[in-house]
């Protein structure tokens, strides 16, 4: 939905157009680092980006996840329920 008044794409089809490849060129590139990245990953690779970084990962914390009964938002860790729902 636009905004009243607003000409211009939505953001959502600014951010599909901006994704797009501009040149056959650019498609063939992309399609080859896709490509790579899928027989890095067959191989048991980590893929470049990942492998190349020092600092570890955040730890895993509480955060606002779904319940995993009724899928309401609830802060907990992921797979928790929200205390309308029943336990398992």
């Amino acid at each position: 939905m636009t905004r009243r008044g607003w000409r211009g794409r939505p953001a959502w089809e600014a951010d599909i157009a901006s994704r797009q490849a501009r040149s056959p060129e650019e498609a063939a590139e992309r399609a080859r680092r896709g490509r790579a990245l899928v027989d890095a990953a067959l191989a048991g690779e980590a893929p470049p980006e990942i492998a190349d970084r020092d600092e570890p990962s955040p730890p895993a914390g509480y955060e606002y996840v779904a319940c995993v009964g009724c899928y309401r938002p609830v802060y907990g860790l992921p797979g928790s329920r929200c205390p309308s729902c029943r336990p398992a």
